[in-house]
């Protein structure tokens, strides 16, 4: 089952990117890098979270078919 609300991360990340190099303080810049990072880590979970449904949908249709 793909990601219904899949959005486009390198558009996402330039974004992230800009508004770290537009904060005034060092806080602010590792907070966006921060968020940036986590929404790579949220899209490979994703990722890894619709190849497992697949992988599921598969194992379920193999078992139906055994019965």
């Amino acid at each position: 089952m793909p990601s219904e609300s899949h959005i486009d991360l390198e558009i996402a990340l330039k974004k992230i990117h800009e508004l770290a190099a537009e904060s005034n303080s060092d806080l602010g810049v590792l907070y966006w890098n921060q968020v940036g990072r986590l929404l790579q880590r949220a899209a490979r979970m994703q990722a890894d979270i619709d190849a497992l449904s697949k992988e599921l949908e598969r194992c379920q249709a193999m078992l139906r078919k055994k019965h």
